[in-house]
């Protein structure tokens, strides 16, 4: 017998309070990320700045950086606005993945491989573990 981990689903149903605290969850990240991206901007004119002062090959990997680091910011944000935007129009009771956890499992010679790593699920409902689907079923 040989114990290892595999992965397991876990699924919310939408419900107006998981709603709401999603929709709390992602407003916040918007603001943090908001806020890293108007430090980043900040950081960015100073390194530009340093950087005028020495070679041009400085120069323009400050450039591409500070480009860089804002083009990804920018991406989170708009990542996030789209997530907002599905949670306001997903219909109560919809299942939506959540997250990923790991559990373990012992497995012998003679296991069926498939059997033992299709999907198991969890689904949470309102924060509270609503049901466990063996074979993600």
């Amino acid at each position: 017998m040989l114990t290892i981990h595999r992965p397991v689903k876990v699924k919310m149903i939408i419900t107006q309070a998981s709603r709401e605290t999603l929709l709390h969850h992602y407003r916040s990240q918007v603001e943090q990320v908001t806020r890293e991206l108007h430090q980043w901007q900040f950081e960015g004119k100073k390194l530009l700045a340093d950087a005028r002062k020495k070679a041009t090959d400085v120069q323009s990997l400050a450039q591409e950086r500070v480009a860089r680091e804002e083009r990804s910011r920018k991406e989170k944000l708009e990542l996030l606005e789209f997530q907002i935007r599905q949670v306001e129009n997903l219909p109560e009771g919809s299942e939506i993945d959540y997250s990923t956890v790991e559990s373990p499992v012992q497995i012998k010679v003679g296991d069926a491989w498939d059997e033992i790593m299709v999907g198991t699920e969890i689904i949470l409902k309102d924060g509270l573990i609503h049901e466990i689907r063996q074979g993600g079923k």
